[in-house]
């Protein structure tokens, strides 16, 4: 499959990212974990036209799932406003599918396109519906302390020993551990004891990834 290089209308805002997206696929080749592919925030698919690229390279034959509101950010909260604004990063769904058909490469039959805000899109009955399988990779890049909680309790069933959590803006806010996908993240685990997270790949000034391993039962 050929490269396609990023263009002023097909790029992604944080180049570091696609390496760190090639770094996880490739640890997912490496332990051979069954899994797909999750996108949170996708703006105009670049990267995740990257990790499709990226995956059939590696021969991993991986569903892809794409989530965005296609409207941008939503209403940030009072402490998140001086980051983000509602509307960042708005791409539309058509502007979104044009430039995924122009790159190519992109099968159709394992890519799916899920659209709404998270507290509306993400409803439990959507695993079934869309045959989600357990998570290999998850790119979490939607900015907000409130998304990235809508996303992993999303994402909870779907979890597995290997799943690997790459989180887009974990260094915002000051990398404080109380605000955005730091907060989350933290409360998440302290939830679900059953799992700990072991640091991989850092990516940029503003990303972490993770693998998750499950603890044992009495630990």
């Amino acid at each position: 499959m050929r490269d396609t290089p990023q263009t002023k209308d097909f790029f992604t805002m944080t180049p570091e990212t696609p390496p760190a997206i090639l770094k996880c696929l490739q640890q997912v080749a490496v332990e051979g974990s069954l899994g797909d592919y999750y996108e949170f925030g996708m703006y105009r698919g670049y990267t995740f036209w990257y990790a499709q690229r990226s995956a059939n390279k590696l021969g991993l034959k991986l569903n892809f799932y794409g989530f965005d509101s296609f409207q941008g950010v939503p209403q940030p909260e009072p402490d998140e406003v001086n980051e983000f604004k509602k509307g960042d990063y708005a791409c539309s769904r058509e502007q979104v599918e044009r430039h995924l058909r122009m790159a190519g490469g992109v099968d159709w039959t394992r890519t799916h396109l899920i659209e709404g805000f998270y507290e509306n899109s993400l409803q439990p009955a959507l695993k079934a519906q869309l045959n989600m399988g357990p998570v290999a990779v998850a790119l979490i890049d939607c900015d907000l302390y409130q998304s990235t909680l809508h996303v992993l309790r999303f994402l909870d069933s779907l979890l597995q020993d290997g799943s690997i959590l790459m989180f887009d803006d974990w260094n915002c806010f000051n990398q404080s551990d109380e605000q955005g996908e730091r907060r989350a993240f933290r409360e998440f685990l302290e939830q679900h004891p059953q799992w700990r997270s072991e640091s991989f790949v850092s990516f940029g000034w503003h990303g972490q990834s993770f693998v998750l391993r499950q603890n044992n039962k009495g630990e």
